[in-house]
């Protein structure tokens, strides 16, 4: 498992991390489930008879509007093989159910804020445009909307692009295999202060309990 545990830290390491934000994850230590690092990274770590399982808390300190950034890797020490799926991992922020996107969705979301936010720079710069021409003297709209429209779209493609390597990807597990995913979670609720994630293989649950500190 620790090999497991290892190439999911070296396959998530982020080019570029979240600038200074107001919440940090960070796994909370329990009887089954010890919390360790690796590379900086929280993470914790529980192994029962028919299957282990480990989580990596990837981007612990992140602006409350972002998506935290959580793998999860399995391993199957059973008989028989099974399917590791959504419906085996439940995800809750302070008892509310919170959902578990695939990488198709979480590209598709994040390619929607995209277009949202250069639909928005558009709009500014046509006003701008509006603006500029109804004066008593008209004037040449100003350059400076053109470029957010520009940086839009810059910006929009590579988060589109970086997107397509986050949310939860299935997978059957045969005996002995291993495999790691990463949770495709969205923003957490305003003011969350807990997260637990529970996942159930194997006919056996695996629970990690996460809290959510903020800075004022």
């Amino acid at each position: 498992m620790k090999r497991v545990w290892l190439g999911l830290v070296a396959a998530l390491t982020w080019g570029e991390l979240a600038q200074a934000a107001p919440i940090k994850i960070e796994p909370v230590q329990t009887l089954g489930s010890p919390v360790q690092y690796r590379d900086g990274m929280a993470g914790a770590r529980s192994t029962l008879a028919k299957s282990e399982a480990a989580i990596v808390v990837v981007r612990e300190t992140l602006d409350e509007k972002d998506s935290p950034v959580i793998a999860l890797a399995v391993k199957n020490y059973g008989q028989t093989a099974f399917n590791l799926t959504r419906r085996n991992v439940e995800v809750r922020v302070d008892g509310q159910l919170q959902q578990v996107l695939t990488r198709d969705e979480v590209t598709a979301a994040t390619l929607d804020r995209a277009r949202k936010r250069e639909r928005w720079a558009r709009i500014a710069a046509g006003l701008d445009g509006m603006g500029s021409a109804l004066r008593d003297e008209p004037t040449r709209p100003n350059p400076k909307f053109q470029r957010n429209i520009e940086t839009a779209q810059i910006e929009g493609a590579a988060e589109v692009e970086a997107a397509r390597d986050y949310g939860f990807v299935a997978q059957t597990l045969e005996p002995g295999e291993s495999h790691w995913t990463e949770l495709g979670l969205g923003p957490l609720p305003k003011g969350a202060q807990d997260v637990t994630i529970v996942v159930t293989i194997n006919e056996e649950t695996h629970t990690f309990p996460l809290k959510v500190a903020r800075y004022r």
